[in-house]
């Protein structure tokens, strides 16, 4: 069960963090398209006034500048000065005006048929192309939008007579622009999502032990300066163990390298055991010294930790060639308060302090200490 919700962490956290590497890769391209955008439609709203009557670019004026220039005024500044970080951030309003450009569309060519206006076609072209591709919007939100306004779109037409193939060849031209604007859209987010895992991949494997399957060393400098900035941040405690194998290297020299692999792999088994929450990490930081980070725990857990992995190595029933291969391990552990101030690198020390007592004192122990 703890397995299944860190996986389903893992998968949440995932998605989370693809949702803001698209927002990097397609930040330039979301960008220019609502700059192109917003003075398209000032030109048209220019247009507007020179080409229609009063009464109606009174009306189609107050529209563009509702429904469209003032969200893409807003956007703008937006994404220039002060840049999302997720690809669904601002989604809505996003929507509300890729579907106010399409419904606008629409009225000023039902006000043109009204006045016998010539109004071109071209316009919904544009938007179709701005909403389903250049704005990067995810494709389910973006067909759907595309659908109301095609209907809507359709429903004028019929409204103001418009002969039935004219409409049918316009919806299937519109139809098809939209299909391959949405296509190359779900193209490109796709083979972003390829990229994005493979970098993920790439960086797991830098960061992950190959025999332990634990987290490295590199990894425990980052997690520990990540995390404790966190607990600082947040007047959270924060508990590091530092763990190493007993006489490990006569283990190696008595029984080989392959029996010694097994016993570094059984106590990394020990440590993931104890990792119980998402925040638990656990870490080979060296050949035979390990490490586990516990976010948020009370002293009370933190010893009974250390206790109960120097109990779990000291049971292990590990043979070769009929004899037991005995071993043990040290710990040194501390625990930083919920209000201290210290820094990785001196937690780190610590804990490395009393690890040191511990194997001077007779091994296959614990020591421990609390940092106010």
């Amino acid at each position: 069960m703890i397995k299944a919700r860190k996986n389903e962490y893992q998968n949440a956290k995932s998605e989370v963090n693809f949702s803001h590497f698209l927002m990097h890769q397609c930040l330039g391209m979301r960008r220019w398209a609502l700059t192109v955008a917003l003075l398209l439609y000032i030109v048209f709203a220019i247009m507007d006034v020179l080409k229609f009557p009063s009464e109606v670019y009174s009306l189609t004026l107050t529209t563009r500048i509702i429904l469209v220039i003032a969200p893409l005024i807003y956007l703008n500044v937006l994404y220039w000065f002060f840049p999302p970080i997720s690809i669904r951030s601002n989604l809505l309003i996003l929507l509300l005006v890729y579907i106010g450009s399409g419904l606008n569309h629409s009225l000023i060519y039902y006000l043109s048929d009204i006045y016998g206006l010539q109004f071109s076609e071209l316009g919904m072209v544009l938007i179709l192309m701005f909403g389903c591709l250049l704005l990067v919007i995810p494709i389910k939100p973006a067909v759907f939008a595309t659908f109301i306004i095609l209907a809507v779109f359709s429903a004028v037409n019929v409204y103001i007579n418009s002969q039935l193939a004219d409409l049918i060849f316009v919806l299937i031209i519109l139809s098809f622009v939209s299909g391959i604007c949405l296509t190359i859209n779900l193209i490109g987010q796709k083979t972003l999502y390829k990229n994005y895992l493979l970098i993920n991949r790439l960086y797991n494997e830098s960061i992950t032990d190959g025999l332990t399957k634990l987290h490295n060393k590199r990894s425990f400098q980052e997690e520990i300066e990540r995390l404790n900035a966190i607990a600082t941040r947040d007047n959270a405690t924060l508990g590091l163990i530092l763990i190493d194998a007993d006489d490990f290297k006569i283990i190696n020299d008595s029984f080989g390298h392959a029996v010694g692999d097994d016993v570094l792999i059984k106590i990394a088994q020990v440590i993931e055991a104890k990792c119980r929450r998402v925040e638990d990490i656990g870490f080979r930081v060296g050949g035979d010294e390990f490490a586990l980070i516990l976010y948020g725990i009370n002293d009370e857990k933190l010893e009974q930790t250390c206790f109960e992995i120097v109990k779990n190595v000291t049971n292990f029933n590990i043979k070769y060639n009929r004899q037991s291969v005995k071993t043990s391990v040290s710990l040194g552990a501390v625990l930083k308060s919920a209000n201290a101030k210290i820094s990785s690198d001196n937690l780190t020390e610590i804990a490395d302090e009393y690890l040191y007592e511990a194997k001077e004192n007779g091994r296959n122990q614990y020591y421990l200490k609390t940092f106010q």
